[in-house]
């Protein structure tokens, strides 16, 4: 075979091998990116399920804070009737007697309206960390959403790019098979061809060896015999042909995305 046509066949094979490779890393480069669009979807999904929980708890502490301020009020409305009841023992009570248990109700009454005010500082308290909760969950809520659109555009991102990397190994697998077939083809045709020009070859080799004492003209023509068929076998390895109807099926030369192949076949290295 010729040197340059067998450095552009170990190029083109190199090339294929770059182009295989590089199919399969886009195949892995899209399947990271689709894994890493979905572990961003599921904190999205984490994030929105404890924004959900913060909500639920910032409501509970507000349905706590209105009853405990349902029970100041009560409390004050209590004090309010112990107040009265107390100015209608003292107008119906003996004045000493009624006086000095009018003063430990009234004393008790300011330690309880004391303590109803304490309960609604408290109160509002916990009413200003829930509105603080709400704020919060709000904003996290926020968040969540477009960390979840960014998910959802990775996604189709990775979707896209899943679809071409799959395009492309598909052709680079249409076009392995089809230099698979056309390389079965000329192995086909040259051994078809090889068998006669061999055997002449040989036949001459031989003859010239075992005999020594032949005549120059019969010696020379023996060399032309070798060299004849030596032509025929270079023209059968490097453009082989169709040339007989046994061989009509087969076709040495590759067929690529609806255009033949202008490089030349690969010879087998294999007998």
């Amino acid at each position: 075979m010729d040197p340059v046509d067998q450095k552009s066949r170990g190029e083109r094979e190199s090339a294929r091998s770059a182009k295989a490779r590089s199919v399969r890393a886009d195949v892995r480069e899209a399947d990271a990116d689709e894994r890493a669009a979905l572990a961003d979807a599921r904190e999205a999904d984490a994030d929105a399920r404890e924004l959900t929980a913060d909500k639920r708890k910032a409501n509970a502490d507000r349905r706590e804070v209105v009853a405990d301020a349902r029970g100041v009020e009560a409390d004050s409305r209590e004090v309010d009737a112990d107040a009265r009841e107390l100015l209608a023992d003292v107008r119906q009570a003996d004045a000493a007697s009624q006086a000095r248990h009018v003063e430990e109700r009234m004393r008790a009454a300011d330690e309880r309206a004391v303590s109803a005010e304490l309960r609604l500082a408290e109160a509002n308290v916990h009413l200003q960390a829930a509105k603080e909760h709400l704020i919060a969950a709000a904003t996290q809520t926020a968040t969540a959403d477009h960390r979840t659109e960014d998910a959802e555009r990775l996604m189709s991102f990775a979707d896209e790019q899943l679809v071409v990397a799959a395009a492309k190994l598909a052709e680079a697998t249409s076009d392995s098979e089809e230099y698979q077939r056309a390389l079965f083809h000329y192995t086909q045709l040259v051994r078809h061809r090889m068998a006669n020009p061999l055997q002449v070859i040989v036949g001459a080799a031989a003859t010239l060896r075992a005999r020594t004492d032949l005549p120059i003209d019969e010696h020379l023509a023996l060399l032309d015999v070798i060299v004849k068929e030596a032509v025929v076998l270079e023209r059968i390895c490097l453009a082989p042909k169709i040339m007989d109807p046994s061989e009509a099926t087969l076709d040495p030369t590759p067929t690529l995305r609806g255009r033949a192949s202008t490089a030349s076949p690969v010879v087998s290295r294999r007998p």
